[in-house]
């Protein structure tokens, strides 16, 4: 199930998805060495085009593409993007094209083998696939409880839909494609939101989609519900508080025998 895919689900998502990207973006040029622009580079699962939009610090052309054309329409333009529907094992693009291809928050949601080996025939020899993951684990500074909370009470009421978190990055998966992992990294971003933004964000998340689309819930009473529940950690609504995410990349780059 896409549960991006419909119109509602994009609005939200255009409206309250944090601007992260730029830092993840200067962790990608540092492990290149890029002095200079690459001539092309691919954002699969665009969404909206913020991570699209991103990529512009680093790639003269920049195309997106996502499998929900909803998305798409509400997504960021820029002169050098361009954006176009399709699945993210099935790309209308040519071979050995691109110098590097990302992916942001979406890769849990691939037949991973397929798009693999979708991504290993776009790149160019020695170019990189980089996989990127931006990830909400209830961490407000200064706000213990807020963790408890998260965990004991939105993830009990909205829990998160399956995904494919059980993937290997292992040899015997990747060198078929023609791949190696060079490297992981992990490290933190902190994202600033008042209460109104995290309740912004927290409706764009797959667990408030999927209930509202297993008519439990309306979009509506879920806003109304975490703005009620979030204002013990906001004692002032219109002050952002700290929140801290846990960010991991991937780089893996193509054989080039």
């Amino acid at each position: 199930m896409n549960y991006f895919g419909s119109h509602a689900a994009a609005i939200r998502y255009d409206k309250g998805r944090p601007h992260f990207h730029a830092n993840t973006i200067g962790h990608i040029k540092a492990y290149l060495h890029l002095d200079h622009k690459l001539e092309f580079a691919l954002d699969i699962a665009c969404g909206t085009g913020l991570s699209t939009k991103a990529l512009l610090a680093i790639s003269e052309k920049v195309f997106g593409t996502d499998l929900s054309e909803e998305m798409l329409k509400v997504a960021t333009s820029e002169d050098g993007i361009t954006y176009c529907v399709a699945a993210a094992e099935r790309q209308p693009l040519p071979n050995n094209q691109f110098d590097l291809v990302t992916v942001s928050s979406g890769v849990h949601w691939f037949n991973i083998d397929e798009f693999l080996a979708e991504a290993s025939r776009l790149l160019k020899k020695d170019a990189f696939l980089v996989i990127y993951e931006n990830a909400f684990h209830g961490e407000m500074e200064n706000q213990a409880d807020f963790a408890r909370w998260h965990k004991e009470v939105y993830l009990q009421r909205f829990p998160s839909p399956p995904r494919n978190n059980t993937y290997k990055w292992i040899p015997e998966n990747l060198e078929p494609q023609k791949l190696i992992l060079t490297w992981t990294e992990s490290f933190q971003n902190t994202v600033k939101f008042t209460k109104d933004e995290l309740t912004a964000y927290l409706i764009t998340q797959s667990n408030a989609i999927a209930a509202v689309e297993s008519a439990k819930f309306t979009y509506a009473a879920i806003e109304d519900w975490l703005k009620t529940e979030l204002t013990v950690f906001f004692e002032n609504d219109h002050v952002r508080h700290v929140f801290h995410f846990n960010n991991w990349i991937k780089y893996l780059q193509k054989n080039s025998i």
